[in-house]
């Protein structure tokens, strides 16, 4: 039988993913994000109004409906536009680190050597605004593990080679 050890790691010996040097996302992909809730909260907005005034809806339902609607889309305003200075991408030599949020802030760390796909594409509207996606997929999920939007055309592509060829490496 063999001797089974597992050492016990110091915290301060292990390497602080804080200190990668981030790369900022396209500007152009805060329009998108701008254009993206202009239209919901004009839809929704819309909505609420055409219901106040076409159906015979109470004026109180009406005025808390619309201060809970302001509420969330100041919130969620607020998530974006001061969260996008936030959203950053960073290459490490056996992960990829992209992070976002302002409020709700997030990190999301994908080691390459569980990377089994990777997908750069682009709608109808990244493409009026030149700015790209990239999808990273891993074993098990079927909707990917990372998603950064609003890349341009160069960075998404130079993504995807860096990591399909050392993703490539380490399964080698």
């Amino acid at each position: 039988m063999t001797d089974f050890q597992n050492h016990t790691l110091d915290i301060a010996d292990l390497p602080k993913f804080e200190t990668v040097e981030g790369h900022s996302i396209d500007r152009a992909y805060l329009k998108v994000l701008r254009l993206t809730y202009s239209i919901s909260l004009a839809i929704i907005f819309g909505g609420l109004f055409i219901t106040y005034f076409l159906v015979d809806m109470p004026s109180l339902f009406f005025y808390i409906a619309l201060l809970v609607l302001i509420v969330i889309f100041s919130i969620s305003i607020t998530e974006t536009e001061k969260g996008f200075a936030r959203r950053k991408f960073g290459i490490r030599e056996k992960d990829i680190i992209f992070q976002k949020g302002f409020f709700f802030f997030k990190q999301i760390i994908v080691p390459y050597k569980r990377i089994q796909h990777v997908e750069v594409k682009q709608g109808v509207v990244f493409r009026a605004y030149g700015i790209y996606s990239l999808k990273l997929f891993t074993a098990g999920s079927s909707s990917g593990d990372l998603s950064i939007a609003g890349l341009n055309k160069e960075d998404a592509d130079k993504l995807k080679a860096i990591i399909l060829k050392v993703a490539s490496v380490d399964e080698n």
